[in-house]
């Protein structure tokens, strides 16, 4: 394994809603989190909606600050750097964002909305410029007659693509995908998926998948984490995650992708869990209670009265269930 370019240990974001009649309710997005991603590597994040997901993505790229815990980037620790001596790391760390509908600015041609990034950091000429906007829309599939043009003359999968020629301009190590695919067809995903990859074969990066869409997370992935209400309840490979899911979340996620060949579907064994997710409240958090615990079909008196944490369970994976031996 390469060397560690992103480290993430115990960290917290917590969210304070004030109420004008009661107290605070404080809400734990992310709840305790650790994890690395290598360089050249691309890491999946799994979980359903409102998990904490996108807000542990934005806590990395210092989009939101957090309440406590360690970011390293490259072995620094850039947790509460801020201004100028940020700013190196914030060109290192790009970011491509769900919706290329609503990401771009629509009275902007494509030039300038990808040249943009470049221009805050560096002074090129406007003939550089253009050579360099040029040839990154190339790499991603475009072409040069195509700066000329605004985001409404675009296809959804060709916004994405000029979106992703923006966050590659400055030729970063570190893209955070926050679910790049999933406001697109379902023709036109894995195009932009074989583009990531192609990518990041010719420069050398690293990604930080994050999506709902477990097929192809397994496709992009070489090692996966699975979140719940704000926890990471299991690490591992890619390959391991799908065929041997140690957490009873993982096993519930799993067995919600759709299997084409009808018999086999009538015949699959279905996890079914009772409930709603609950917000990860301070109350919940105190209790130092499973976050799982109400949902669980496995769940007993022990993962009420305590907070299982991630641990080793078999070679390179982990995960944070007192039912795994």
């Amino acid at each position: 394994m390469s060397q560690a370019l992103i480290e993430v240990k115990n960290l917290v974001k917590r969210f304070d809603i004030h109420h004008s009649l009661r107290p605070a309710t404080h809400i734990y997005a992310v709840n305790d989190v650790s994890f690395s991603i290598y360089q050249g590597e691309t890491f999946g994040l799994v979980g359903e909606s409102g998990c904490g997901k996108s807000t542990l993505g934005r806590a990395i790229m210092r989009i939101h600050d957090a309440t406590s815990g360690v970011i390293r980037f490259a072995g620094v620790d850039i947790t509460h750097l801020s201004g100028k001596a940020l700013s190196p790391y914030r060109q290192r760390m790009q970011m491509i964002f769900q919706d290329p509908y609503s990401s771009l600015n629509p009275a902007m041609r494509v030039r300038d909305i990808v040249a943009e990034p470049l221009l805050l950091k560096t002074k090129p000429s406007a003939a550089e410029c253009d050579e360099r906007v040029s040839a990154m829309l190339s790499q991603v599939g475009l072409s040069a007659s195509d700066m000329e043009k605004y985001p409404h003359e675009f296809s959804g999968g060709q916004r994405q693509r000029v979106s992703i020629a923006r966050a590659l301009i400055v030729r970063p190590s570190f893209v955070l995908c926050d679910e790049p695919i999933s406001a697109l067809d379902v023709s036109i995903q894995a195009q932009i998926v074989n583009l990531l990859e192609d990518l990041q074969a010719e420069f050398g990066l690293s990604y930080l998948f994050v999506a709902h869409d477990l097929s192809m997370v397994r496709h992009i992935s070489r090692r996966i984490a699975v979140m719940y209400m704000g926890e990471i309840v299991e690490i591992s490979s890619a390959r391991e995650i799908y065929q041997n899911p140690l957490h009873p979340y993982t096993q519930v996620l799993l067995s919600s992708i759709p299997i084409p060949d009808p018999k086999r579907a009538r015949a699959a064994q279905w996890n079914l869990v009772q409930g709603e997710v609950a917000l990860p409240e301070a109350s919940v958090v105190s209790a130092q209670a499973c976050s799982f615990y109400p949902r669980c079909p496995r769940a007993t008196e022990q993962c009420r009265a305590g907070r299982p944490m991630l641990r080793a369970a078999g070679e390179k994976h982990e995960v944070a269930c007192f039912a795994i031996t």
